[in-house]
C-alpha cells in the first residue's frame, strides 16, 4: 500500500507540475526593400534599396507563462520585445508587452504594459496584419499603440458575442486625464462570419484630443467572411481630434478592403486597398498592395509584396514601421512604389 500511495503521490505531483509552463518564443524576419521617391539628406528624392527587418512582421522575442491554480483558473504573464535583425538592437526592452493577469470562467484580466484594445481589435481584420504595407501605413501607427499602466478585461463568449474593456491610467499625480487612454470592444462570431467594433480614446498630456494621429478618438468597425479558400475583410474607422489646432487635420475616415486566397497549405496570395480621407480639405491617400507568402515549413516562410501609394496633392503622410525607421514617405502630391521580400522564421 505504501508503494502504491507513493506512486500515486508521484503521479499527482507530476500532473500538478505539468500544469505550469513557461514558453520562450519568437520570430526573425530579414529581407530587402525598395522604395521610390525617398527624401535624402539634401532634400532630393530618389529610389532607395535597403536591407530591412520586420517587413512581414517585426522580429520579436517573448516569454509567456501560465500556472493552473485549480478550479479552471490560471495565472498568466507575458513579456514581448521587438528587435532589429539588421543590427540586433531593441529600442526599449519589452516595450511591447509586459503584463501579468488571470484567466478563468469569468474571462481574462491583465495588468501592465499592453497592446491597445484597438490594436488587438483590428489585427484580426487586416489582410496584411503586421506587415508594413498593412493597417498602420496611412495613420502613422495611430491604430497600433501600446499603453503602460493598463488594465484589460475580456469576457467569455455568450451566444457568439464577447466584449473587452481597457483603461490606462495617467501615472501623473493630480492629473487624472493626463495621457489617459480607454476603450471598449464588442465582437460577434457565427460560423464563417465575424464582426467587431471598437471605440478608443487617447488623450495628450493636457487631457485633450489634440492630434489626429497621437491623441484622438477612434471608432472602428469591421467584418470578415471565410468561404472555402477565400477570406474577405472590410473595415471602417472614424478618427476625431476636436482639440487639434485649426489648419491641420482634425477628422478623418479610414478603411480597407482585402481578399486572401489560400491556394494550398504552402501558398497564400493577398490583395488589399487602403484609403484615408482627411476632412476639411486636408487631403487623401490610397495604398494598393499585392503580396504572396510561401511556406517552406511550419516555421519558415518566404514573402514578397508590392505596394503603390497614391498621395493627394495636399497630403503629407509618413507611415513609420515599428520599430524600423523606413517608411512610406512621399512628398505631397507625389506617389510612391514599394517592394519588399524576405524570409520569416518562427522559433
Amino acid at each position: 500500500m505504501k508503494k502504491f500511495a507513493g506512486l500515486g503521490l508521484l503521479i499527482v505531483s507530476s500532473a500538478a507540475f505539468s500544469q505550469s509552463s513557461v514558453t520562450l518564443y519568437g520570430r526573425l524576419d530579414a529581407g530587402v526593400q525598395y522604395l521610390s521617391n525617398v527624401a535624402g539628406a539634401d532634400g532630393r528624392r530618389s529610389a532607395l534599396w535597403s536591407a530591412d527587418s520586420g517587413d512581414d512582421g517585426a522580429s520579436a522575442f517573448g516569454v509567456y507563462g501560465t500556472e493552473d491554480i485549480g478550479g479552471g483558473y490560471k495565472v498568466n504573464f507575458k513579456l514581448l520585445d521587438y528587435l532589429l535583425v539588421t543590427n540586433g538592437l531593441s529600442a526599449t526592452p519589452f516595450w511591447n508587452n509586459a503584463w501579468v493577469g488571470m484567466s478563468g470562467p469569468f474571462g481574462s484580466f491583465r495588468m501592465g504594459r499592453d497592446d491597445s484594445i484597438l490594436k488587438d481589435g483590428n489585427f484580426d481584420y487586416d489582410p496584411f496584419s503586421q506587415q508594413h504595407a498593412g493597417l498602420a501605413s496611412l495613420v502613422r501607427g495611430a491604430n497600433w499603440p501600446n499603453f503602460s499602466n493598463t488594465f484589460s478585461y475580456y469576457t467569455p463568449t455568450f451566444g457568439g458575442f464577447d466584449a473587452g474593456f481597457q483603461y490606462s491610467l495617467s501615472g501623473v499625480p493630480g492629473q487624472f486625464n493626463s495621457a489617459r487612454a480607454d476603450g471598449v470592444q464588442l465582437s460577434y462570431r457565427l460560423g464563417a462570419f465575424s464582426a467587431r467594433t471598437v471605440y478608443q480614446e487617447v488623450r495628450d498630456p493636457n487631457g485633450k484630443y489634440s492630434d489626429l494621429y497621437t491623441a484622438q478618438k477612434q471608432l472602428f468597425a469591421a467584418a470578415a467572411f471565410v468561404g472555402g479558400a477565400f477570406k474577405v475583410q472590410v473595415s471602417y474607422t472614424y478618427m476625431a481630434a476636436p482639440d487639434a489646432p485649426l489648419g491641420g487635420p482634425r477628422y478623418a475616415d479610414f478603411g480597407w478592403l482585402g481578399l486572401t486566397y489560400t491556394a494550398s497549405p504552402f501558398l497564400r496570395v493577398t490583395a488589399a486597398a487602403y484609403h484615408i480621407h482627411q476632412r476639411d480639405g486636408q487631403g487623401s491617400a490610397t495604398l494598393l498592395d499585392l503580396g504572396q507568402t510561401y511556406n517552406l515549413s511550419k516555421r519558415t516562410s518566404l514573402y514578397a509584396t508590392v505596394g503603390y501609394l497614391i498621395n493627394g496633392k495636399n497630403t503629407n503622410f509618413s507611415a513609420v514601421e515599428q520599430p524600423e525607421t523606413s517608411a512610406w514617405n512621399p512628398a505631397p502630391g507625389h506617389n510612391q512604389l514599394g517592394f519588399y521580400a524576405g524570409v520569416m522564421h518562427y522559433f
